[in-house]
């Protein structure tokens, strides 16, 4: 077994309300060698992780009875004792394909291999495995939709139809997403070298049509022809990261904190105090709190002994770092042809075998986020050469079978809290608008407007691989033009008298409902299955007297008191220019009857690391004056300064300054250095980022 991956050790927390900080999944470091992108990394990960929490903390309280905030669930951001960790386990194959396509030959067992690696299925389920439902077709949909175990894989075959080479990956999507908000160029390469595809672009990673509303680059597309399917070859697929709706970590933590209620077991009536579920009940534990899906191997296994922890009396949460880990397989039964160890052939490619906690102690298991099996070509014979109990590889998930998967939970003593009949839906009089996602617009309808394929025949919309990581709007945003996926929302479409009040936990955003769409229908992030939402269009404006930071949003239907706000779904941001990206959108928009002044508040940047004696300087530019040359934004001023533009007219900032006037469009920002790459690496090799204030009056 070789490990390929490099894990930092140690990572000092940064100051919360405990001193806390969220590390990434595995401590993986993927900014390395750039101490500040992978600051920011850090920090925005800790950030969704703390958003993500809060979320699952709330529960439900718009539309369904019986689901309290959670009492023994802890965010370590706000508290984090001493406490001890214990590893919960469970088996990669598709739990649900052996339930509803149960093998007693081998020939089902065959089928039953070729379903998890194919996902064609020989027949229908039914869509509501805790009621009487109906017969659909097989979900979750997707391209690889039925590996729903938190674990995914693809398959590159020779020509001969042998398998070479299987990927297995568990890292969440999540992750990724964030990665590409700093710096897309390090996703290409990870993708390039992951897969070993050095012929994987950028603009294969991206979504057509589409930029990032501030930064102006293009958006990533979570299905991209790289990471989609369960088949790999040269020109197209592979697995980076999950892509079945449900293999998130946002629904991991909800999972998590949904499961620490107490339910009743038996149900009432009769009236009971017993809260205790034996392991043959976890399935039904999944239908009487309503987390989770039914006959997977994870949720019930994960929800049934974190609950059993809460039973015990001790306060859980997930251990640092939050994720999802494959396990190293039990090679036992393997053989290859040649009698080497077929150990020898698995390559973790990220994540590794051991981590400590923050405090040195080991934590238990494995803490793999993606490995490789493959025969080196030396061998002269291939995966599919060798036997697992005598039977030779022919599909991945014959592997799949021999690994598990994990997270680990942390706890501390604390009290058994009381227990709650089974979750049920709210009478009318007290259901109210639940907010589910915010985005901006264009990538809201872009994603939704693009229908996925799926070995099911199901499409449904790329927008159910979105994630719940907030949208960012920066100080004095003026005109954002966002939507908010509600439910139970009673608004109509063209009946203005109905459109709810949308609003923020921070009287300094306000939105204004422009417009609204029912029955939107897609799979919103760890769901298995598509429902109907209602969509509200809304412009959003950030004063400048806004918190930094995460925001919650609240939809209140007319003739309604305003209920309670789903946290984290906007962040707001400073407004802040990169050094290394060009024209950058502050969503702040000027026009000629406006006095916009620009003033430069922090940060440090360069356009040439080898000028100033390697030290960064200010938005006024370098400390040594160097007339920038054509090619430049502004030809003739100061390379490194903060410059400006609004429609087509360019205007000089640095340290401060007033929008020319008669100007009217979007204010953007950019360093005044070669865009083009005329003179050399561009803005590549630039360091740093400055932040300003933008007063409109």
């Amino acid at each position: 077994m070789e490990s390929v991956e490099k894990v930092a050790s140690d990572k000092k927390a940064a100051a919360t309300k405990s001193g806390f900080q969220f590390r990434t999944p595995a401590d993986i470091q993927d900014f390395a060698g750039d101490p500040a992108k992978q600051t920011m990394m850090n920090s925005r990960w800790s950030n969704h992780l703390n958003g993500f929490t809060q979320q699952g903390m709330l529960n439900n309280p718009w539309n369904t009875i019986n689901t309290p905030a959670p009492t023994n669930y802890y965010n370590p951001i706000d508290n984090n004792p001493a406490s001890s960790a214990a590893n919960i386990q469970w088996f990669a194959f598709p739990g649900r394909i052996q339930y509803n396509f149960p093998a007693t030959t081998p020939q089902q067992l065959q089928q039953q291999y070729q379903m998890a690696d194919t996902g064609v299925m020989p027949g229908q389920i039914n869509n509501d495995p805790c009621g009487t439902g109906q017969n659909v077709a097989y979900f979750p949909y997707g391209p690889r939709g039925w590996q729903d175990e938190y674990c995914e894989w693809a398959v590159t075959r020779n020509a001969a139809g042998k398998i070479t080479r299987i990927d297995f990956t568990c890292e969440n999507p999540e992750y990724w997403n964030t990665l590409w908000s700093v710096d897309p160029n390090q996703v290409l390469a990870l993708y390039q070298s992951i897969l070993d595809k050095p012929q994987i672009t950028l603009q294969d990673l991206s979504i057509p049509g589409i930029v990032d509303p501030i930064t102006n680059l293009p958006v990533y597309n979570p299905l991209n022809k790289w990471n989609s399917g369960p088949v790999s070859s040269p020109t197209t697929g592979g697995a980076i990261h999950l892509t079945s709706t449900p293999n998130t970590i946002q629904t991991e933590i909800g999972l998590a904190t949904t499961s620490t209620v107490q339910r009743f077991n038996p149900p009432p009536p009769p009236a009971t105090t017993n809260t205790m579920w034996p392991s043959a009940d976890f399935n039904n534990l999944i239908c009487v709190g309503q987390f989770g899906q039914r006959y997977r191997n994870s949720d019930p296994n994960i929800g049934g002994t974190v609950n059993n922890f809460v039973t015990a009396g001790n306060v859980v949460t997930l251990a640092d770092p939050p994720g999802l880990y494959i396990q190293m397989p039990d090679f036992t039964n393997y053989k290859t042809p040649d009698g080497t160890d077929a150990s020898t052939f698995w390559t973790i490619k990220r994540g590794s075998k051991t981590l400590k906690d923050q405090s040195g102690k080991q934590l238990p298991g494995n803490f793999i986020l993606h490995a490789v099996y493959e025969v080196p070509a030396s061998k002269n014979y291939t995966v599919s050469d060798i036997t697992i109990s005598g039977t030779p590889i022919d599909w991945g998930s014959q592997m799949a079978l021999t690994f598990k998967m994990q997270i680990v939970a942390s706890a501390y003593a604390g009290t058994t809290p009381q227990g709650y009949a089974p979750v049920g839906n709210t009478a009318p009089g007290n259901t109210f608008a639940q907010p589910v996602q915010l985005f901006y617009q264009d990538y809201f309808d872009t994603l939704y407007g693009i229908k996925v394929p799926n070995p099911s025949n199901n499409p449904i919309p790329l927008l159910s691989n979105s994630t719940y990581i907030p949208a960012i709007a920066n100080l004095g945003t003026t005109g954002a033009k966002m939507v908010v996926v509600t439910d139970t929302c009673t608004a109509k479409a063209n009946q203005p008298a109905t459109y709810p009040a949308v609003t923020f936990d921070d009287p300094n955003i306000t939105a204004t409902v422009t417009a609204v769409k029912e029955n939107i229908a897609y799979a919103v992030p760890g769901n298995s299955q598509p429902s109907t939402y209602t969509a509200l269009y809304v412009t959003v404006a950030v004063n400048n007297k806004a918190k930094p930071g995460e925001h919650g949003v609240y939809v209140t239907n007319t003739g309604q008191a305003q209920s309670v706000a789903m946290p984290a779904l906007l962040t707001v941001t400073p407004v802040t220019c990169q050094a290394t990206i060009a024209w950058q959108n502050t969503g702040i928009i000027v026009n000629s009857n406006s006095k916009t002044t620009v003033n430069y508040t922090g940060g440090l940047w360069t356009a040439n690391p080898a000028d100033n004696g390697g030290q960064l300087y200010n938005a006024a530019g370098n400390p040594t004056f160097f007339p920038a040359p054509p090619g430049y934004p502004m030809a003739g001023q100061n390379i490194g300064a903060l410059v400006g533009r609004v429609g087509n007219s360019i205007f000089m900032i640095g340290l401060g300054a007033i929008v020319p006037a008669n100007l009217n469009g979007e204010l953007q920002l950019c360093i005044n250095d070669d865009l083009n790459k005329q003179y050399g690496a561009g803005l590549s090799d630039n360091i740093g980022a400055v932040t300003v204030t933008v007063e409109v009056s």
